[in-house]
């Protein structure tokens, strides 16, 4: 935001006067630019938890998918280099993550192949009785 000539004489005085900081009062315009920006910085961060909480519950979901959510996680690539990585577009990529698409099985061996998994059969042991 763009200081008036008279916010700047402030800041500049207290400078002068040996002041690590200086209190400017905003005009109506940057108070209304101020207020703008905060109020989409706040509405970017709540879409971010809901982001954070689908991804949460996509990767709590039972079964193989799941269990390949929760690999993306833990490695921490980066959405975009794990699709470049995989061929596929990272917003495909990441709705995957949230649980809102499939990905085709030749992007899953891919993700399978980058994310160095390896597929078991896990073989039930006798019941426990």
């Amino acid at each position: 935001m763009k200081l008036t000539a008279q916010q700047l004489e402030e800041v500049r005085a207290a400078m002068a006067a040996g002041h690590r900081r200086a209190s400017v009062s905003f005009t109506e315009e940057q108070r209304r630019l101020w207020q703008r920006a905060a109020h989409e910085e706040q509405l970017a961060r709540e879409e971010t938890s809901r982001q954070i909480t689908r991804i949460r519950v996509a990767a709590e979901r039972l079964g193989f998918l799941g269990d390949l959510r929760r690999a993306i996680a833990v490695t921490r690539i980066p959405d975009a280099d794990l699709a470049a990585a995989i061929s596929v577009e990272a917003a495909r990529l990441a709705a995957f993550r949230e649980g809102d698409n499939d990905l085709s099985a030749d992007a899953i061996e891919r993700l399978v192949a980058a994310l160095n998994l390896r597929l078991m059969h896990e073989i039930p042991g006798p019941a426990a009785g």
